[in-house]
């Protein structure tokens, strides 16, 4: 059976800096390394994707460069700013699914420490820590652990 996690774009990096800096040891850390791994190949996708996006919105030198000016890139025609900015946004909401079965094992090994996190989690690492145990909760609790 396919074990599965999906994440928004937006939250590729968001989790994984959560994940890097979570207090684990042996197989748990392990868990963590690799999902942080797919992770990253996620959003090199999704920021490859934006690009996509956002290219041909910009306008462009004689050598087909975007143009940059005062740190920002110049729009080709400024009434498409909204419309850029709504294909970004639906992008950032898109689920990323990451399969995991051959490193089910050591996933499970993180979410059982996840699970007996015995750290304080505030703010936003505490929406993070429910978004990450939920994903893989979805996929451990099935079986029963």
């Amino acid at each position: 059976m396919s074990k599965l996690i999906e994440f928004k774009n937006a939250d590729l990096v968001p989790v994984g800096n959560f994940l890097a800096q979570a207090k684990l040891k042996g197989k748990a850390s392990r868990g963590r390394t690799k999902l942080i791994k797919l992770l990253e190949d996620k959003n090199k996708e999704y920021n490859e994707d934006r690009e996509e996006i956002r290219d041909p919105y910009f306008a462009k030198d004689d050598e087909g460069k975007s143009i940059v000016k005062d740190d920002k890139y110049v729009l080709k025609d400024e009434t498409k700013a909204d419309d850029l900015n709504k294909e970004l946004i639906d992008l950032a909401n898109e689920n990323s699914k990451i399969e995991f079965t051959e490193y089910s094992e050591k996933f499970k090994a993180l979410y059982e420490a996840l699970n007996n996190y015995d750290y304080e989690l505030s703010n936003a690492d505490a929406v993070l820590y429910d978004l990450v145990l939920d994903q893989l909760e979805n996929n451990f609790e099935k079986e029963g652990k």
